[in-house]
């Protein structure tokens, strides 16, 4: 994925618009690249988001692997000081993250965030980047990584 993909932008900005409280709105990959956003989420700081998002969808994934019952995680959800991020699965590989306002109802803001996935879920779609046999990444640089697990542990 070199590129944005702003063709979904226009659904993003309507969620934004129609649910009170919701700063901002990210669709990113599994592995924390930023797929397209909101207008007003600077790229910087969008990068941010979905490298915060990730972290966050992959701790929620461990937990259910060790104390749920290893289905992974539907949602994740942090509180911080002003506001609350929520995350959800939207795709194959993709997650739907949304800053809101600390004020915002959560529950109004989850439906419709649920619905927009309905929509669009099967658009949201980010193949897990490969890893060759060497052990080189995508620039043909030797991968730290390679080798030492499965899933996000082999993945840049």
């Amino acid at each position: 994925m070199e590129t944005m993909d702003t063709s979904l932008d226009w659904l993003l900005e309507n969620l934004r618009h129609r649910t009170p409280g919701i700063r901002h709105v990210l669709v990113l990959s599994r592995d924390g690249l930023k797929m397209c956003h909101t207008r007003e989420l600077h790229v910087d700081r969008a990068d941010q988001l979905a490298a915060i998002s990730a972290g966050i969808q992959s701790l929620s994934l461990s937990a259910s692997a060790e104390f749920g019952n290893g289905g992974g995680a539907g949602q994740a959800m942090a509180e911080f000081g002003g506001g609350i991020l929520l995350i959800v699965c939207a795709g194959e590989g993709a997650h739907l993250a949304v800053v809101t306002a600390q004020d915002a109802d959560v529950g109004v803001v989850g439906h419709n965030m649920n619905e927009l996935v309905e929509q669009i879920g099967g658009f949201l779609t980010a193949a897990p980047r490969r890893i060759d046999r060497a052990g080189e990444g995508e620039r043909g640089e030797r991968n730290r990584w390679a080798g030492t697990g499965t899933g996000a542990e082999q993945t840049r």
